[in-house]
């Protein structure tokens, strides 16, 4: 097999893939067992997807280097949506959006993007080590447009987690509660994105004690 051979097995893989999840989803949406269930069936076979994909790109990336292919990294998602900033006392990550969120399935995917941005941002800048206990904060900003509180989410822990393993990569010692207290705002405001800020505690007191927490319900 050659390089243009695994290419195309990939193809294939992923075309008959995306034709059996799409068979499943309009199963699911002929099924009609309601408005909640059949999107949470349709949201499963998203997240088995987006795996399923995941699997099929690094199987053909192991047979690429099995000939020879370089380079070694596996290619990962660009981030252009995503910005980090950082200086002495903490890390601000700008996320366009809000965090995806899933009805029902895994979110194993979440990792990736932020992933590639703070690896891309390391390659930049000397990024800020936390040896001590810090604080990660999750500030979900909506437009000011009456839906607001509606579309407020309640994350299960799992999206959290996603973000917060990639942050400990880059930045702490650890995810634990020993190392990093978690915490989510919400801030009412013009447009809708997700800011994640790495605090150090006196920065995150600061911030507590601050007028600007006004601004976060």
């Amino acid at each position: 097999m050659d390089t243009n051979m695994c290419i195309k097995v990939l193809h294939d893989r992923l075309h008959r893939l995306l034709r059996y999840r799409g068979d499943k989803i309009t199963a699911a949406y002929r099924k009609n067992d309601g408005v909640y269930t059949t999107l949470a069936e349709i949201s499963r076979h998203i997240e088995l997807f987006s795996g399923e994909a995941r699997a099929a790109l690094i199987s053909c990336h192991d047979e690429l280097q099995a000939l020879g292919y370089r380079p070694r990294e596996l290619p990962m998602p660009d981030a252009p949506d995503i910005d980090v900033e950082v200086d002495s006392q903490s890390v601000r990550i700008i996320v366009d959006g809000m965090l995806p969120y899933p009805i029902n399935g895994s979110v194993h995917y979440l990792h990736e993007k932020l992933d590639a941005a703070l690896t891309r941002c390391a390659a930049d800048n000397a990024l800020l080590l936390f040896t001590e206990r810090c604080a990660v904060v999750f500030i979900h900003h909506y437009a000011e447009n009456g839906k607001a509180i509606r579309n407020i989410r309640d994350y299960d822990n799992v999206e959290h987690r996603c973000i917060t393993n990639v942050i400990a990569r880059h930045f702490l010692r650890d995810d634990s509660p020993a190392c990093c207290i978690s915490m989510d705002m919400l801030a009412v405001g013009e447009i809708t994105y997700t800011e994640i800020r790495i605090l150090t505690i006196p920065a995150f007191r600061a911030l507590v004690q601050s007028s600007a927490i006004e601004v976060f319900l």
